[in-house]
């Protein structure tokens, strides 16, 4: 089956190698050695994430922890603490013996909570998370990222914290201001005492994930393995299409072309296809192409177009008409733009463009480059 969700399970294709050297490592009860994932969006990184949760749920002794920052409402520190205070609780719920869920726990007198037992060892931890009005966000992340390591060591076991998107904790707010790097300067810092958690990160934005691990100025550099999640490979496509199609060869390189490898992309048009009854030929995957730029292009393609600036957006136009270096960018531009190397660094930090080889930039994903094709109106 075909799905808009992340992959897990008999939906997952492919990531055997990434996944395997992640989950020895992982499972390894005397190290603490996380990963940090980076990739273009819809390329795979939180599937990858979510199917490692699930695997190491069946391993003894391992407690693995999801949580995304783009789960949060009001994106401030306090949220995302109180969530992920929440996700902690619920996955050592079963092994603490607490018939209660955690927020339901949260929304109990604190007075009922002194009375469970295996509580005790986190109580004032919890108190502080709840009662937290913004004074003071050192101690919030201390006793927030302090929580899953106590439970461990309690348990007896290893927990593994994945926080998908987390370069993004730099903008969130602390009364009304952006908290910036120095949670992330804090987080590490706490992280230097765990003995029993490890960290597991993923990002889609080269530039905040250079900020947070990737730089030798970024707190986390050398502190997490890095790897950097691809598109597949077109024989997994290929896999994907035919286990769930009745399929000609050509209509599955047909979709490898539109979507680049891009899991996403090869998921919903896959979704698409399912609809039709018999063999699937190259002209129904056009088709299928057709309505998803039509119908889903807009959807998921112009939030993202509005919010760049004028430069940004003329450099694009400049690449779908086939320049790739700034000269050539320069001259589609037409004399509009003073620096339009300048403005391909600032789109490629945001994961938007990319650099083929020294000098030359293409836009990262295929498809909203047939996208922009059309709002440029180039054939």
């Amino acid at each position: 089956m075909f799905t808009l969700k992340a992959a897990e399970g008999e939906n997952f294709v492919n990531r055997e190698e990434l996944l395997k050297e992640m989950m020895d490592e992982l499972s390894n009860l005397n190290s603490t050695d996380g990963y940090a994932l980076y990739g273009i969006r819809r390329v795979g990184k939180t599937s990858i994430l979510k199917e490692l949760k699930r695997r190491l749920e069946k391993k003894k002794r391992i407690v693995p922890i999801y949580t995304s920052l783009w789960d949060l409402v009001e994106f401030s520190v306090e949220e995302f603490c109180r969530k992920l205070s929440e996700e902690v609780l619920d996955s050592y719920r079963k092994l603490l013996g607490i018939k209660f869920r955690a927020v339901e726990l949260f929304k109990a007198p604190l007075s009922l909570m002194r009375k469970i037992s295996s509580l005790k060892i986190v109580y004032e931890d919890i108190e502080f998370i709840l009662s937290f009005k913004g004074e003071d966000l050192s101690t919030l992340i201390e006793r927030t990222f302090m929580l899953p390591e106590k439970l461990a060591s309690a348990t007896e076991t290893k927990c593994i914290l994945m926080i998908d998107e987390f370069p993004d904790i730099v903008n969130l707010e602390l009364k009304g201001e952006k908290a910036g790097i120095r949670i992330v300067k804090k987080i590490r810092t706490v992280a230097e005492k765990w003995r029993r958690t490890a960290l597991c990160i993923s990002g889609s934005i080269r530039s905040t994930l250079d900020l947070v691990a990737l730089s030798p100025a970024s707190p986390f550099y050398r502190q997490l393995i890095i790897k950097q999640v691809k598109p597949l490979e077109k024989k997994y496509v290929v896999e994907l299409l035919k286990k769930n199609l009745d399929i000609e060869d050509e209509a599955c390189d047909e979709v490898y072309r539109f979507s680049g490898g891009i899991p996403f992309y090869v998921q919903f048009i896959g979704k698409i296809l399912s609809r039709k009854k018999g063999r699937i030929r190259i002209k129904d995957v056009k088709l299928a192409e057709e309505e998803f730029l039509n119908e889903e292009g807009n959807i998921l393609f112009i939030g993202d177009f509005e919010r760049l600036s004028r430069g940004e957006k003329l450099v694009l136009k400049a690449l779908v008409q086939g320049g790739e270096t700034p000269a050539e960018v320069r001259k589609n531009i037409g004399g509009k733009l003073s620096n339009p190397s300048m403005v391909l660094k600032m789109l490629e930090d945001k994961g938007i463009v990319e650099r083929k080889e020294r000098g030359r930039y293409r836009i990262a994903d295929p498809v909203f480059k047939l996208w922009l094709k059309r709002r440029f109106s180039i054939a």
